[in-house]
């Protein structure tokens, strides 16, 4: 929660939380007694009432939160008969932004693809105003609905961490405001969400730093995929995922060599990141890697997967397209990774490129 070391997230859950979400299940008619023993979780609901349970562990919360605010959100739509989202279109937004350049790609083509959805989403958009930027996600929700509110406090912070993820930086935000605003435990669920809540306002809302707009999409395809087997129902992870700094730089690089783009220097990296050059330097050596290794190691993936006889490309294109002056430059380089020139590289490995 607010306060603790974002390198060490909390293990486990108040069970105060899970009780909270159970007894708005119930509250709409839902047995709550059914809906854990179908997700085969070792406790019951009595458990939490008696508080013979204080915490719950991450992995069986990620599954608890994720039913109930399934349940929630189609009781929230069936009260304005609005068609749902599935967990399947919530996947495919996903796929959809990761191969964005900016943060503010992201949110154009995610408010794109909503407005493809014929109302299953909520309506995006995005206002620039001097160094602020507001997201607004509006929905059809009840304005006095408990159901309508946790869906769009989900929906919103759901955002809000993937716009955070997909940068790799967290995103200041003064709050969440809520277009809803019924009676509710409003504690309870800023402790859970760990921002400040605002009820009945416009719509829903965050604001944050308009600069951040510009923040490139750290992200690879392969981390996406791993990633959504708990999003978005995973509030305790970090947006940063520590550990993964040198993949993030990894991914630039990869990004920059296929636009055939100029890749940038150590201080133009360390910008990117919001961080000194000193810094930047240290997070790498925190995982044992430097920026010119991070560089070969792509550089010499990418060769081999342009080498390849399948591929016929010269290798003078491959040259260009790795970012080398000249073909002259490009062949020591290999020499010196591999041992061999790309000719003889190509001769000694006609089989398909490796895939790690």
């Amino acid at each position: 929660m607010a306060g603790q070391n974002p390198r060490h997230p909390p293990q486990g859950v108040p069970a105060q939380f899970a009780l909270t979400l159970l007894q708005e299940v119930a509250a709409i008619g839902r047995d709550p007694a059914g809906l854990l023993a179908s997700l085969g979780l070792p406790f019951t609901q009595g458990d939490l009432v008696a508080g013979r349970m204080q915490v719950i562990s991450d992995h069986h919360f990620v599954q608890l939160y994720g039913e109930c605010i399934t349940v929630l959100s189609a009781h929230a739509n069936r009260e304005r008969d609005l068609p749902p989202m599935s967990k399947d279109e919530v996947d495919m937004l996903c796929y959809c932004v990761i191969t964005c350049a900016t943060l503010e790609e992201v949110i154009e083509r995610a408010r794109r693809f909503c407005a493809m959805l014929d109302h299953r989403a909520a309506d995006l958009s995005l206002d620039v105003n001097g160094d602020e930027a507001v997201f607004h996600m509006a929905t059809q929700r009840l304005r006095h609905s408990v159901s309508g509110l946790l869906t769009d406090l989900n929906g919103l912070s759901f955002y809000h961490r993937l716009f955070a993820w997909l940068i790799g930086e967290r995103i200041p935000v003064s709050r969440y405001d809520l277009y809803a605003g019924p009676q509710v435990d409003r504690a309870t669920l800023e402790r859970f969400f760990q921002q400040p809540i605002r009820l009945g306002c416009p719509d829903n809302s965050f604001s944050f730093s308009a600069r951040l707009l510009a923040k490139p999409v750290v992200r690879s395809y392969q981390r996406l995929v791993e990633r959504l087997s708990v999003f978005p129902f995973d509030h305790l992870r970090e947006p940063r995922d520590a550990g993964q700094f040198a993949e993030a730089v990894e991914h630039i690089i990869t990004t920059r060599l296929a636009r055939q783009q100029s890749l940038p220097t150590l201080e133009q990296f360390a910008s990117v990141f919001n961080l000194s050059r000193a810094t930047f330097q240290r997070r790498l050596r925190e995982e044992d890697v430097t920026l010119d290794a991070i560089k070969q190691r792509v550089r010499l993936k990418l060769a081999e997967e342009l080498l390849h006889p399948a591929a016929r490309i010269k290798v003078s294109e491959v040259a260009l397209r790795l970012g080398f002056s000249d073909v002259r430059s490009f062949r020591r380089a290999f020499i010196e990774w591999t041992g061999d020139t790309p000719d003889e590289w190509r001769r000694r490995n006609p089989a398909t490129p490796r895939s790690d």
